[in-house]
């Protein structure tokens, strides 16, 4: 295993890894054990941000950073997020995957886990502490507001939106959904980065901003 061009991720020249404190895996990813360390892959499949990454994401700034992570599931991503940054405020406002998020934090201190509404970023402002990244992975028609709503409410050094454009208009064209979007994301924002995640979810692009 040797460090690969994303600061604290590692590679075996084909999967991406983040060293774990924990050996438990969290979605059935695979566990190396190598000269004491323990590694977990990074499943592109599974993880949009690891998709990206093999897909030559530029941007990645999760290094020791401070993340509100809006979107968190039941904690794939988080998890491998929370190996490398300092603390992760995970919103989720499913009671059901938070279930699951609550098991994780418990053996990962650097989890934060926030039930409630991710358009309302004034409600969990109370737990949240100027954040460097906000990373976004929601499936609602209304995401992209979402995102601009909670970038201009913690001013965050670097934002990183994973848009689902079937969620958007089912009946509109992923690309034509992706124009309006950055259109709408320039009004605020300067987007700097946009990856085409189709080989590993099709109609779904990385978007990076920064204000």
């Amino acid at each position: 295993m040797r460090e690969s061009s994303y600061p604290g991720v590692y590679s075996d020249g084909h999967h991406y890894y983040t060293l774990s404190q924990d050996p438990i895996p969290v979605y059935g990813e695979k566990i190396i054990e190598e000269k004491g360390k323990i590694y977990r892959r990074w499943d592109p499949s599974r993880s949009k941000l690891s998709a990206a990454m093999h897909l030559g994401l530029e941007s990645f700034e999760f290094k020791d950073s401070r993340i509100l992570y809006l979107g968190a599931a039941t904690g794939t991503t988080v998890s491998h997020i929370s190996d490398i940054a300092d603390i992760v405020w995970a919103v989720e406002i499913s009671p059901i995957s938070m279930h699951s998020l609550i098991n994780l934090a418990e053996r990962r201190k650097n989890i934060i886990p926030i039930l409630n509404d991710a358009r309302k970023p004034e409600e969990y402002e109370i737990f949240v502490d100027n954040p460097d990244t906000v990373y976004q992975d929601i499936s609602q028609r209304d995401q992209v507001d979402i995102f601009l709503k909670n970038m201009e409410y913690y001013k965050p050094k670097i934002g990183y939106l994973m848009l689902k454009t079937p969620t958007i208009d089912i009946r509109k064209r992923p690309k034509e959904i992706l124009k309006s979007t950055v259109k709408k994301i320039e009004e605020f924002m300067n987007v700097i980065e946009i990856i085409n995640l189709k080989r590993y979810q099709r109609d779904h692009y990385a978007i990076v901003v920064r204000i």
